[in-house]
């Protein structure tokens, strides 16, 4: 992205799925702390969309694909990628 924060993807047959990424800026978050309860921390957050054609493919397919992205960009030591 060029810095935007929300963007749509548009598909372009025969495309059947798009996925955009956007700027990564820092927000405020509720997070979980030791004792059960619960703060206000500042994060870096992306944001994901995507946009697919339900005649290839169910919706629950495609959020299981956003599910296992978010997974990887979360939990992936990427210092040792470089």
């Amino acid at each position: 992205s060029a810095g935007s924060v929300l963007t749509m993807p548009i598909i372009n047959q025969p495309q059947v799925g798009i996925l955009s990424t956007d700027a990564i800026v820092k927000k405020p978050v509720v997070i979980d702390v030791p004792g059960g309860g619960e703060s206000i921390a500042i994060h870096p957050v992306g944001n994901l969309a995507m946009a697919w054609d339900h005649r290839a493919f169910d919706g629950a397919y495609a959020a299981g694909f956003l599910v296992r992205v978010k997974e990887i960009l979360e939990t992936r030591d990427w210092s040792s990628e470089v």
